[in-house]
């Protein structure tokens, strides 16, 4: 599945923000790293969820997933 550079650069905080992407990360902390909008951020986080890049938990924030 092609993933855009967006989505990658979403990865990439997810990633760094969650200590390598196993703790969850709120979704304003992503915001202030890509100095964008929470509300964008929860868009995109649901796309990569439905891509399986992440998993994400309403009022609990996004974690990556092994793929």
């Amino acid at each position: 599945m092609k993933i855009t550079l967006t989505e990658e650069n979403y990865i990439k905080a997810i990633y760094h923000l969650g200590g390598n992407g196993k703790k969850s990360v709120n979704t304003n902390a992503i915001a202030d790293v890509l100095k964008t909008k929470a509300s964008s951020v929860t868009d995109m986080i649901k796309k990569l969820s439905e891509k399986d890049y992440a998993d994400y938990k309403k009022y609990q924030g996004v974690s990556l997933t092994d793929n």
